[in-house]
């Protein structure tokens, strides 16, 4: 069993709605990014920022259902700003790197290095419209 994620665009007021929809990806505006956790995008923004990993990176939980989720996390706006801001070099390079990383081994949950550019790249132009819209992005996380 792995875990459900959806990214989308949303006001922090809407975490209900987003965490009370049992596919926020199409009632929002939004991606599917199962298998994507805290861990995940974690080390991502360790990449992105060039920093140490946070094990308390985007522990900042807006809405819960029961506690096998559905969750609802605000991604750090630092991030959401830095994903939308990659260039297509910056997102190749950052994209080699995170798929090299231990969680998207093939001892804890394979990845190919083309689906994880496929999720970052999607992750990257949904961070992009939230910037020009002015609004978050929310992470919906489901067991």
């Amino acid at each position: 069993m792995g875990i459900l994620t959806d990214f989308v665009i949303a006001d922090r007021s809407e975490a209900k709605r987003v965490c009370d929809s049992d596919c926020p990806s199409k009632d929002f505006a939004g991606l599917d990014a199962k298998g994507i956790d805290h861990v995940k995008l974690g080390t991502l923004h360790a990449i992105l920022a060039g920093v140490e990993f946070d094990p308390s990176f985007g522990s900042r939980m807006l809405c819960s259902r029961r506690a096998d989720g559905p969750w609802v996390f605000e991604v750090p706006p630092d991030m959401v700003q830095r994903l939308a801001a990659l260039t297509e070099p910056q997102l190749v390079s950052a994209g080699q790197k995170w798929a090299h990383t231990e969680e998207f081994s093939v001892e804890y949950d394979h990845w190919s290095v083309g689906a994880v550019q496929q999720v970052l790249r999607a992750l990257a132009g949904l961070c992009k419209q939230a910037c020009n819209e002015g609004r978050s992005v929310l992470m919906w996380m489901c067991l």
